[in-house]
């Protein structure tokens, strides 16, 4: 008989950004290695999100209201059930699931998920993605706020946990800080489609062609949400002013609530191809046609970014924060940001255009093939087979 998963997310796609293909990836897999996932996931009261995609047994999503950006424009990234986890307290009372996994320990629907799972002794799997999610103005994202949260309320959450996965060790080291030593600790990345880059990584030319790129340019691809934790705005103003080394072509892929102000800057600016989200089925054609990745973050957990650009055999270029450090130290061909500001975004291309390294990426490119999603879906199914209840 399948293991019956209920998974509960912040973020589930349609919706984008990292967490929301994580949670959608990792499930997928689980499906494919023979468990029976169920999701839950919260729904903007204003939009009408579709139950998009079908993969699972079933998607729910839960009505729920979201904080204005103030003080903080990340804010707006946390919603709360009109019903107050009425829903799903019933839900996981009357679903008979094996384990209830949550993602992301900042988020209300989170909370209210371990909660019941506590309450109905439901073993609880709680997948970390980050540390700090609130303070987009300060490299790092630390805040005092966050702070008191974590000793006040993060402590409580661990306690309603059996196991718990970061996907640093970073990540890891941190919870143990605050939870039980009884409860199982793992470190699980995020992951990418290795075969895709794999099977494909010869085709530069044929993808430069397909994206009217130009076949003799160094090309710098950002892809991200724009809002401002991404550093959007600071690359954009710089990427205007790097365009005039007609040696540089720039890709910027996304969107977002900052998208107007990124158009205004860029649109129309030869060199610069601005380019909506793209499915997971052919993003790693914008991957392979460059030959920079730039992730100018103020603060991050794992971006699935950098373990793109790794397995297209890309130069990164990061700011130290979250887990860049550890999932880099590894891979020869990175640049740090120190700062996020155009002036030091155009110092940093400039220098690394007017010396770019030619390496041998093989090396590269076979630590990055290790970040793939059946690896880290079985590696995931492991952790829920030692939190079962006995």
């Amino acid at each position: 008989m399948k293991k019956k998963i209920l998974s509960i997310t912040p973020f589930f796609p349609p919706e984008v950004g990292g967490l929301s293909s994580h949670v959608f990836n990792i499930n997928s897999n689980l499906v494919k290695l023979g468990f029976d996932v169920t999701v839950i996931a919260p729904k903007h009261i204003l939009n009408g999100i579709s139950t998009w995609p079908d993969n699972f047994s079933q998607v729910f999503r839960l009505s729920s209201i979201y904080l204005p950006g103030w003080p903080y424009p990340t804010l707006t990234s946390f919603s709360f059930p009109l019903d107050l986890g009425l829903k799903i307290d019933s839900i996981i009372k009357n679903g008979n699931y094996d384990i209830v996994h949550v993602h992301g320990h900042h988020f209300p629907t989170s909370w209210m998920g371990l909660r019941s799972a506590h309450k109905y002794n439901i073993p609880a799997v709680l997948t970390l993605h980050g540390l700090y999610a609130l303070n987009p103005n300060l490299l790092g994202g630390k805040s005092l706020i966050e702070d008191i949260f974590n000793k006040l309320v993060f402590r409580r959450i661990l306690s309603k946990t059996t196991s718990v996965i970061g996907l640093t060790n970073q990540i890891t080291n941190y919870a143990k800080q605050y939870g039980k030593k009884s409860i199982n600790y793992f470190t699980i990345p995020n992951g990418v489609s290795v075969s895709r880059y794999k099977d494909n990584i010869k085709r530069k030319a044929e993808y430069r062609q397909k994206y009217h790129i130009g076949e003799d340019k160094i090309v710098i691809i950002f892809c991200s949400r724009f809002e401002k934790v991404k550093g959007i705005i600071e690359f954009a103003l710089a990427a205007k002013n790097l365009v005039k080394n007609d040696k540089i072509e720039i890709i910027i892929v996304g969107g977002g609530s900052l998208e107007s102000d990124v158009r205004s800057i860029v649109g129309g600016t030869k060199g610069i191809h601005l380019i909506k989200w793209q499915p997971a089925e052919s993003i790693h054609e914008l991957y392979i046609a460059s030959d920079i990745n730039i992730t100018p973050s103020k603060f991050e957990a794992l971006p699935l970014t950098i373990i793109e650009a790794m397995n297209a055999g890309l130069h990164i270029v990061y700011t130290p924060v979250g887990g860049m450090i550890e999932i880099l130290k590894e891979y020869s061909m990175k640049t740090v940001l120190e700062k996020v500001t155009p002036d030091e975004i155009q110092k940093v291309i400039n220098n690394l255009i007017s010396n770019f390294p030619i390496y041998d990426v093989n090396d590269s490119l076979a630590y990055a093939q290790q970040f793939d999603w059946d690896k880290i879906a079985d590696d995931t199914s492991k952790v829920f087979l030692q939190s079962f209840r006995k």
